[in-house]
């Protein structure tokens, strides 16, 4: 708000719209933990060195008397160790290449999230220019209803008698200025949705170029596509290969469980049965760590991963059919609409006809002002029904260009690679 007033919002396009959606937030997120997570595991390759200190004093002092206690007796002593544990390779390089994999699913993921963001601002757009355009055709309604009625009260004017059609004129009257009420108000709620789409308070005023989506989505002719070759660029396909290629690593990850543990110590506690002295040096120690018998739990661990492998096959398979039938829904639900809308063409050039023909007859004399107003109203009518039709195909023609990905590509590009 500024000086109590709402700020108005320029947006010329839809880009913007995208890039401050608020339904890109934990996507982005969630790829800024994978590639803190990335980093993560490449530093597992480096053991981690520890400390240990320990500090010890003999608090009793019952042996003080005797002759052969040690020098330091009853004297508060330090003992300081080092030890580290080194990583197990296989597992380690084969979790650094799982994360890396999981950074780039995490990408793929944000495009899809992006993809579905630019899905539903483009669809707001297309709702909320359609409303435009069916407003300002209403716009001249109640302007012909008012000059039906004037007409009327000069007729009851000169026959000195009030009849019904007057009555019929004003209500009328009123039912054009409601309905134009109402549009007004559905563009409000469109574009509020829209502000809440583009993360913007619903209470500043917004100033959007409706139909700057109007002439991408025109331009598509998804007939000229085939499904396979789309399937094969589509953010899912990515993201389920990469699924099999993440099983792959899993799987090896369950057989490093196999390497036994190692670790290297510094310290001045000797082994069992070993002396050191009392000036002696350090002693280091390389500790092997392995179970004689796992009751078999590492190799279900490794036949569990196999069976996920065996699960992102499958539901790659799945998804590929499921894409096939959305395809086919999408494709025919762009010829229904395009069907549609040509009937619907064809009836508002019949009541347009009909109008020319009506207000024709009315300057030529031969029909009362009341049959053009009705001519007029009826064209109206058809030409809102006309809009709601282009505005049904856009819809159906857009969803279409979703699941083929170019409405993707067209603000994202294509992907930089498959993830590996």
């Amino acid at each position: 708000l500024v000086g109590g007033q709402p700020r108005r919002l320029e947006v010329p396009s839809g880009e913007l719209t995208i890039q401050q959606s608020p339904l890109l937030v934990n996507s982005a997120v969630e790829l800024e933990i994978q590639r803190l997570a990335r980093t993560s595991a490449a530093w597992k390759y480096l053991p981690e060195p520890r400390m240990s200190v320990a500090v010890s004093n003999n608090l009793t002092r019952y042996n003080k008397n005797e002759p052969d206690k040690p020098k330091k007796y009853g004297q508060t002593q330090y003992d300081i160790g080092f030890s580290t544990a080194f990583p197990n390779p296989l597992r380690t390089y084969f979790e650094h290449s799982a994360q890396e994999l999981m950074a780039n699913l995490a990408l793929s993921s944000h495009r899809k999230a992006v993809g579905q963001a630019i899905y539903k601002i483009a669809t707001a757009y297309t709702e909320l220019d359609a409303r435009r355009r069916i407003n300002a055709v209403m716009k001249t309604l109640p302007d012909q209803s008012k000059s039906s009625l004037d007409y009327w009260q000069q007729v009851e004017a000169v026959d000195g008698r009030q009849g019904v059609q007057r009555n019929v004129a004003e209500q009328q009257l009123k039912e054009a200025e409601l309905a134009l009420e109402k549009g007004r108000m559905q563009e409000t709620m469109l574009l509020t949705q829209l502000k809440i789409l583009a993360g913007v308070d619903p209470r500043q005023r917004l100033s959007v170029d409706s139909g700057s989506v109007r002439p991408l989505i025109q331009r598509f002719d998804g007939r000229r596509l085939n499904w396979e070759d789309r399937w094969g660029q589509t953010e899912d396909q990515f993201l389920l290969r990469g699924q099999i290629k993440l099983a792959d690593y899993n799987i090896m990850v369950a057989w490093a469980e196999y390497v036994p543990n190692m670790t290297l110590e510094l310290n001045r506690t000797p082994s069992s049965g070993q002396y050191q002295p009392a000036n002696g040096e350090m002693d280091s120690y390389l500790r092997f760590d392995f179970p004689l018998i796992d009751w078999g739990r590492r190799y279900r661990g490794v036949q569990t991963a196999r069976m996920q492998k065996a699960q992102a096959f499958h539901k790659q398979a799945n998804a590929r059919t499921d894409y096939s039938n959305q395809w086919l829904q999408a494709e025919q639900q762009v010829s229904l609409a395009e069907t549609n809308m040509r009937l619907v063409k064809v009836r508002f050039q019949t009541a347009e006809m009909r109008f020319r023909e009506a207000e024709i007859s009315f300057n030529e004399g031969l029909a009362p002002l009341p049959t053009v107003s009705s001519a007029h109203e009826a064209m109206i009518n058809a030409q809102v029904a006309l809009i709601e039709a282009e505005k049904e195909l856009e819809l159906a023609k857009l969803q279409w260009m979703f699941v083929s990905g170019m409405l993707q590509e067209y603000f994202l590009g294509q992907p930089a690679k498959e993830v590996e």
